[in-house]
């Protein structure tokens, strides 16, 4: 059965959902023995969009008796977090589930008083409540676009089950209980796995703990049938046809949260745009600026000099369709009638970086919906870091190799056996 998802859906999405929240984790085998650590951690990867949500997430299951979570994917997010109620819109929602820490026999509390929480969630932004020594760390997250988090952070188990019926259990994995939440959209996942490059996050504990150094994803059609899906993978090696590689520009796990890439440019058709090339560059004292890849984000947002030179050359190629009016919580600027419309009309996009590697994505992924299409990107002020959504990586495998700082992705239709 295919999904009709509404365009809108692709569209709140884009309030950064994992880029400006953040935090943690860690791992180990059904195995209790030392020795016998995995070297290969797969989970199932698929759309969220039957249940409203322009994202990608995967199922664990926390805490002992374990309760099954769904999880939203962000690779700019440190905090691993799970709402422990049910404050998104106030409404008592059947389908919804919450974290209950006391009920778990395995959950620890992480006192705020510990160098974990003083020291190692700095990147988190935890903050320095601490009444007394044993208290529970606790977190607050802000961003601009009045989005809120606030809980406290512990350690539990989490239970993942692999391919075969083969079971995973991961250890004092670190998890936020978010308490409260002021969120600019109605969230229907059960929380977000964080993976971005820091040694806090799900990434940094997982590889750790399965002693392997890369973890890859592959995103199937955001609109593919729900029994469709894929793997997130760590450990494990996969090369595929016409595999290319770019620099991941994260210097030490420790001194950048976002993935950011070394792009050069961008062209239509063969035809470079004239973009300023400082639009690209990434400044490491305040991490701003440059481009980031993010799974976690639905559009792709531009900074505004990129965005005006690229919408300026696509905007010819649908200027013959009846253009439809931007509607309400719609961040969209050019929606057109697609009655007749046909993908070869559009250029070929592909986003040039340092080393020669070119990402060509299909026109699908930047002229996005149906019925009513719609060129998929936003604007972003001149001197915001510029984000590649999770539309615009659909259909590609993507491989962050740490030990070379590469970010390696090809074309594919990601369907796992």
């Amino acid at each position: 059965m295919e999904r009709n998802t509404p365009l809108i859906l692709f569209v709140w999405l884009v309030w950064l959902n994992g880029c400006f929240l953040s935090e943690v984790n860690g791992h180990k085998q059904i195995q209790r023995r030392k020795s016998s650590k995995p070297n290969l951690l797969e989970l199932p990867l698929r759309s969220a969009a039957d249940l409203g949500a322009a994202q990608y997430f995967v199922t664990m299951r926390i805490g002992t008796p374990p309760k099954e979570f769904r999880m939203s994917v962000s690779t700019c997010s440190v905090l691993t977090w799970i709402k422990c109620s049910n404050c998104s819109s106030g409404k008592e929602l059947s389908d919804m589930r919450f974290y209950q820490p006391n009920k778990s026999r395995t959950f620890r509390n992480i006192p705020c008083s510990s160098s974990f929480c003083t020291s190692d969630l700095i990147p988190s932004q935890s903050n320095d409540d601490c009444p007394k020594r044993d208290a529970p760390c606790r977190y607050d997250y802000r961003h601009k676009d009045g989005t809120r988090l606030v809980g406290t952070i512990g350690n539990d188990t989490v239970t993942i089950q692999m391919k075969g019926n083969q079971k995973v259990i991961l250890e004092n994995v670190t998890i936020g209980c978010t308490k409260a939440t002021k969120l600019q959209i109605d969230y229907p996942l059960d929380g977000l796995l964080g993976l971005c490059p820091d040694r806090q996050s799900f990434a940094g504990t997982a590889l750790r703990q399965t002693r392997t150094t890369s973890f890859s994803y592959c995103l199937v059609d955001s609109l593919s049938p729900i029994n469709v899906s894929s793997y997130l993978v760590f450990g494990g090696s996969n090369r595929l046809p016409n595999m290319q590689e770019t620099d991941l520009l994260i210097g030490h796990w420790t001194w950048s949260i976002y993935y950011h890439l070394n792009v050069t440019g961008i062209s239509l058709d063969g035809k470079m745009l004239h973009i300023p090339s400082d639009m690209w560059l990434y400044n490491p004292n305040d991490r701003s600026g440059g481009v980031i890849l993010d799974i976690g984000t639905s559009l792709t947002a531009l900074a505004a000099p990129v965005y005006d030179n690229l919408i300026r050359g696509l905007l010819p190629s649908i200027s013959k369709f009846k253009k439809v009016k931007k509607e309400e919580n719609n961040d969209l600027e050019h929606c057109f009638n697609s009655t007749g419309f046909n993908e070869t009309l559009v250029p070929k996009l592909r986003i040039h970086f340092g080393n020669g590697a070119k990402f060509e994505p299909p026109v699908k992924n930047y002229v996005i919906g149906q019925g009513i299409k719609c060129l998929g990107f936003i604007k972003f002020d001149a001197h915001q870091t510029s984000i590649i959504g999770n539309l615009l990586q659909q259909n590609h495998f993507w491989e962050f190799d740490f030990p070379n700082y590469k970010l390696k992705f090809a074309p594919s239709t990601c369907i796992s056996d």
